[in-house]
Order: C-alpha cells, then structure tokens, then sequence
C-alpha cells in the first residue's frame, strides 16, 4: 500500500499541472486510484477523500464547491490569489464595477477592456473610442473558457444531474436552458457562486498575462483639436446651448450618443 507521503506528492502534483484550473475531488480520487489501485481513504483512518485531504495534504486547499462535489487548488495558488486580489486594483473592480464585469463575461460584447499599468484599474470602452498611449487590451472571457465551466459544473452533479445537464451543454446557446434546468433543480444559487469564481480565476490569470505583455496598444492618431475660433454649425451650437441649461437628471434621460463624454470623464 503506498504512503501517506506518496499520495500527498501525488495530488500536489496533479493539481500543479492542472494549475490553473481546480480539480474535483472525484477526478483527484481517479487518478489516485489508476496511479495506486489500494489507495482507499479509510486505510489511513480517514472517512472521505475530502478529510484525507485535510489531514494529510496540507499543501491542498479547497477552492470551492462544483456540483455536489469539492474542488481543490494549491495552496501556494490559493495564497497568490489572495494577496495578487488586494495587490490588483483591476481584479476588485470586476467584482464592484458591473460594466466591466458583463464586458469581460461576455465574449461578443461590444466593448473592449483596456489595463491602464500606471493604476491597476481596468478601462471599458466603445470600439470607436481610441485608447491612450500605453494602455494594453485585456481579452474577454472565451466561449470554449465558459462551456467549460459549464462542464466542469455538471461533472459534479450526480448521476441523474448529469443526464439532464450534459446535453444542454451541446447545444449551440447552451447557458440559457442550463441556467433555467439548475433553477428548476433548486441549484442556481450554486452555479452562480460557482460561475462567478471561475470567471474571477480566468479574470485573473488573463490579467497577469496581459500585465507581462511587452507590446502596448496601438493608438491611432488622435483627432484634430478645434480651435475655439473655428466655426460652429448652427444647429451644433443651439444643441450645446440646451445642453448647458438642462439639469443633471435631464442630461441623464437624454438618448443621444454620449459615450465619448464618458470615456472621457473615466480617464480623468
């Protein structure tokens, strides 16, 4: 029967080359059992895998619930992600800032996202508007990256869950009936809290790559600067007129294509 140092090298192993995707305690429990066929947690006194775990493999943490099972990730890893979370001005504001979140989440939004390295802070902005000298382009969250964890929240069902959910995964706009199946199965709290962590963890590590990247954004040159001598066309000049007098509220109401205003006050 292999040793309690044996096993514990094993998981630490796997879980580094899967870094930086987590693994479920029954994937850990599969692979121990191929690479150790004896391996039962009970040998050692142990009820679960899962308080094999604790009591013996404490470079291991847990990382979160898939299904109805538990995920693990390396200490180390977890660690890194908590100080780089107090450390990234950018990875905060994903969770605070709903317009970066929903741009990042999505991967045929509109908008881009831009780093800016001389705050931390992440910048979402219209196609049309230009970035300025410097900033780098953060990637969106892919569709393989978000079927994914879709998949690897289904592997933690059940039995009965998975012959539900894993067809619904094939489809071509799966996220929508597998949001609504794990509602009706009193699971959607779950997979929200699931979701969530991922795309924080794939926020993360596009993040680091994107901080490491040598070559900035290419800006395009920018606009002319009007002088405030030329000309002004009529109408352009009532409308600014009217602006100038309307209330905060009223400017808010306005349906008029303001967006260059307000990336314009974001980078202020």
């Amino acid at each position: 029967m292999a040793e309690i140092a044996v096993i514990s090298d094993l998981f630490v192993r796997l879980l580094g080359q899967s870094s930086p995707r987590p693994l479920r305690g029954t994937e850990l429990s599969v692979l121990a059992k191929t690479a150790y066929p004896d391996f039962r947690p009970l040998a050692f006194g142990c009820r679960t895998l899962r308080d094999f775990i604790r009591k013996n493999v404490p470079d291991v943490v847990e990382f979160g619930r898939a299904g109805m099972d538990v995920s693990y990730r390396l200490r180390s890893e977890q660690e890194h992600a908590v100080k780089t979370e107090e450390e990234s001005p950018a990875l905060h504001q994903l969770t605070t800032d709903s317009r970066l979140w929903k741009t990042f989440a999505t991967p045929d939004s509109y908008f881009q996202i831009y780093l800016v390295p001389e705050t931390g802070m992440a910048v979402v902005k219209h196609p049309n508007s230009k970035p300025l000298p410097g900033w780098r382009e953060l990637p969106k969250i892919s569709g393989p990256a978000l079927l994914q964890i879709g998949r690897d929240s289904a592997a933690g069902q059940d039995e009965s869950g998975r012959t539900i959910l894993d067809p619904i995964l094939q489809e071509e706009r799966w996220w929508i009936p597998y949001y609504e199946r794990l509602q009706s199965l009193g699971l959607k709290s779950k997979w929200i809290e699931f979701r969530r962590r991922r795309i924080r963890a794939e926020f993360h590590r596009l993040l680091g790559e994107t901080a490491k990247a040598e070559t900035p954004v290419a800006v395009a040159a920018s606009a002319p600067v009007l002088d405030s001598r030329t000309p002004i066309d009529p109408i352009r000049k009532i409308a600014a007129e009217v602006i100038l007098r309307m209330t905060e509220s009223e400017l808010r109401a306005l349906n008029l294509p303001l967006g260059y205003v307000m990336d314009a006050l974001t980078v202020r």
